[in-house]
């Protein structure tokens, strides 16, 4: 079973809207009568119901902890069959959209120490698995690479890293986020 909790279908509220980065935007969804939304896990996602059938799934990016918002991070295709571009124009602070999950094919198995490989906004269920690596004192290493300049996209890490509570310079040992431009090219190595 890939969901680790029933998932469920219902109406939100986006309460925040944030630039976060050049192109992406990080909407905080809450339910409207205030209550709890279902818990997930790093590595979750949601499915925005967007209406006339068009359905995107989008990774929940803030703090699982916090039962009573759900962030994802989303950014603007340039050749967007609709989804980004819908969620760009449309849903600001008061919109209502229906959403169905969270479910996890992604989640994240107890380690030690984690190597961390994220690439653009694929850095997004990166980043609660890095707090909760943090915070049940794995060691993890986190190397994300960018068509465009990964420092674009670090707004957006360094909120979610408010949620980290110790010092990335502290122990346990191995802490390090490294980022790469587009020109960075893995290659494989012919013997």
């Amino acid at each position: 079973m890939y969901s680790t909790h029933d998932e469920v279908e219902q109406d939100v509220l986006v309460t925040a809207r944030a630039d976060e980065a050049q192109g992406v935007v990080v909407l905080t969804l809450e339910r409207p009568d205030g209550g709890d939304l279902p818990a997930w896990t790093p590595g979750a996602h949601t499915d925005l119901l967007l209406g006339d059938g068009l359905v995107r799934q989008y990774s929940l990016c803030g703090d699982p902890a916090d039962r009573r918002r759900w962030q994802v991070a989303v950014l603007l295709e340039p050749q967007s069959r609709g989804g980004s571009r819908f969620v760009h124009a449309a849903l600001v602070p008061g919109a209502t959209l229906r959403v169905r999950g969270p479910r996890n094919h992604f989640a994240l198995a107890p380690a030690k120490r984690y190597l961390f490989v994220a690439g653009g906004i694929g850095i997004t269920p990166i980043l609660p698995m890095v707090a909760d690596s943090e915070a049940k004192g794995a060691q993890w290493r986190l190397v994300h690479a960018g068509v465009h300049d990964p420092s674009l996209l670090a707004p957006l890490v360094l909120t979610a890293a408010r949620g980290i509570s110790r010092s990335l310079a502290g122990p346990p040992a191995l802490r390090q986020a490294t980022a790469y431009p587009s020109s960075l090219r893995m290659r494989r190595e012919s013997s």
